[in-house]
């Protein structure tokens, strides 16, 4: 195995490997007599697994990875160290395409590993390439990146991923390796099911690290969030060449959170599928290079992202499941020098993600016509994220448990188990603070929109009470259960939540419509898109009645001047037709006019 760790300070830099686990897996595949699965921790060293062995096959070994984006930053660090990789894609040119496909029927390919997504794998374009690849014998390995997303009991399923298991057939004999950081117990039975993983060696790491700090802030106790957001940077980075990453659920959000950073002193960008590509580029190279400290993104960013000196990762809005924020924060310390993972909790947030997991889930039945037992994973998963954040317990104990690790020696890296009574203090807070928030802790079922009779005292249906409080109390009925931002907001009289969420509903379906099969488009952040919409909607009409000095707006006004900013970026970054434009806008006349 002498040439192995050539092979690694060679091409890599490294004299020895990360752990005994890495290079026993290493090993293993290099071997190549068996299938292996591999579940290590983000910044472990998932990767150099395959790319390691596959420099030392004399064939390909064809890695499968969820999006894009993720495989263009492998690609690009291989290639910087003078590894010969590469990946066919949609956005590949097509001269750049054809140079590929020339190297790939060569008789002795230079090209070592070839990065594709399950899409292109199955498409008819691809597949002549690969069963001449197949029938020649030049396929080393097959590498599952990601490998959880093949579970419809992981935080991230891809209904491409099930066709992998029958390309097992047409790559006989070719050792499979699944790479996962994300996989409980039931995910790890359902890959190996999946790929058809023959008797796999089985490599896992636990998933405990003692150098993240993980804490939760209540965001409605903090008076002053960007403030309190803001210090917690400066204490974060210490006047170090550090720097940090904080995810928003919205592109709002990220725009919003940047922005006001900025004004208070802390240079930061937004990260999000809403911004052009070459500002996507020019704000992820400007924070790789350390010109600037803070980058604040949608979920999306951070896959494959080698930056060893995170100090901080914070959650400005809750993931969706626990595994997703063990990934997610994953990225900060992997230098293995103290970092902060932190999340700014709100119950409204917790009840618009709520709310848009149950509807994608009654949507997803509705299609199928039939219900089945993983539907109720999405919510499951995000149950146990909301239990992680208000429980009083060690996080770290709980974050292993999940895995099916032992109880790890948390020593004070969480905010509980370094002081618990201040724990404790925050969640009398929040909960002194919920009861004061009227029907927003209810559980009872609730008349027409949220309308509670016990509560209020209310005369019974049909007898005046709705119908006087229908234009001004209806906001805050609804606030609890409905996503929609600025829910309480009564600055457009007669406004109600109802219409607001109808308009939601329309632009949700005229952006599923228009995206179709998008593969790198989640339906949760086509939801996502559809509530930045309306918010913008709903604030330029408002700014619109403020300037007309007038609560009745005329159809004659121009639409034009209060268009919202996010369908304009929505159409540049999409290339949407102008039968979509001309949907949006006219839903935007149709539920906002009174």
């Amino acid at each position: 195995m002498t040439s192995i760790h050539g092979a690694l300070k060679t091409h890599f830099g490294f004299d020895r490997f990360r752990s005994q686990q890495q290079e026993d897996a290493v090993k293993a595949i290099v071997k190549g007599d068996q299938d292996v699965f591999v579940c290590m921790p983000t910044g472990a060293g998932k990767s150099l697994c395959y790319q390691l062995p596959a420099l030392l096959a004399s064939g390909i070994t064809l890695v499968i990875s969820p999006l894009i984006a993720l495989i263009q930053d492998q690609v690009e660090q291989l290639r910087s160290r003078n590894i010969p990789a590469c990946s066919i894609n949609s956005k590949l040119p097509p001269r750049e395409r054809g140079l590929i496909l020339a190297d790939l029927q060569c008789e002795s390919p230079r090209l070592k590993l070839l990065y594709v997504t399950p899409e292109m794998l199955s498409s008819a374009s691809f597949q002549p390439c690969l069963s001449g690849l197949s029938s020649r014998g030049l396929v080393s390995y097959l590498a599952v990146d990601e490998a959880h997303c093949v579970s419809q009991w992981g935080h991230d399923f891809r209904p491409d991923y099930l066709k992998l298991g029958e390309l097992r057939g047409l790559l006989s004999g070719v050792p499979c390796l699944a790479l996962t950081a994300t996989a409980p117990a039931r995910v790890r039975e359902d890959i190996c099911r999946a790929l058809r993983l023959r008797s796999p060696l089985s490599f896992s790491t636990p998933v405990f690290r003692s150098n993240l700090h993980y804490d939760i802030i209540y965001r409605e106790l903090v008076p002053d969030q960007y403030g309190h957001l803001h210090t917690f940077i400066v204490k974060a980075l210490g006047g170090s060449s550090g720097c940090g990453i904080i995810y928003c659920r919205t592109r709002h959000s990220c725009e919003e959170v940047a922005h006001q950073l900025t004004l208070l002193g802390v240079l930061a960008k937004p990260y999000h599928a809403g911004l052009k590509a070459a500002d996507r580029t020019d704000a992820q190279n400007d924070w790789m290079q350390g010109k600037v400290p803070v980058i604040v993104a949608t979920i999306s960013f951070g896959m494959g992202v080698d930056k060893a000196n995170v100090r901080f990762v914070v959650h400005w809005n809750l993931a969706k499941s626990l595994a997703s924020y063990y990934q997610e924060s994953g990225r900060a310390g992997r230098d293995g020098l103290p970092s902060l993972c932190r999340v700014y909790y709100s119950v409204q947030d917790q009840n618009q993600i709520r709310f848009l997991i149950q509807k994608e889930v009654a949507r997803t039945q509705e299609k199928r016509g039939s219900e089945k037992e993983h539907d109720k994973v999405a919510m499951v998963d995000f149950e146990a994220m909301v239990a992680f954040c208000e429980q009083e317990g060690c996080r770290h104990a709980t974050i292993s448990k999940y895995f099916g690790d032992q109880k790890p020696n948390c020593a004070g890296a969480c905010d509980f188990c370094r002081d618990p009574k201040a724990v404790r203090a925050q969640l009398e807070a929040a909960n002194r603070l919920s009861t004061t928030t009227g029907p927003a802790q209810s559980k009872e079922p609730r008349g027409p929109f949220g309308f509670d009779a016990e509560l209020y005292a209310g005369g019974r249906k049909g007898y005046g009470f709705e119908r006087k409080y229908h234009a001004h109390c209806i906001s805050l009925l609804a606030d609890a259960d409905c996503p929609i931002l600025e829910a309480r907001s009564q600055r457009i009289p007669k406004l109600t939540v109802k219409a607001r969420e109808h308009c939601f509903s329309l632009l949700e379906s005229a952006l599923k419509s228009h995206q179709g099969g998008a593969a790198d488009t989640a339906s949760s952040d086509v939801q996502s898109l559809a509530l930045d919409i309306e918010h913008e909607i709903f604030r330029a009409k408002e700014h619109f009645l403020q300037q007309a000095g007038s609560v009745v707006c005329s159809k004659e006004c121009h639409l034009k001047s209060f268009l919202p900013s996010a369908i304009r970026r929505y159409n540049e970054s999409s290339g949407c037709c102008g039968r979509t434009k001309h949907l949006l806008s006219e839903w935007s006349w149709t539920v906002y006019i009174i």
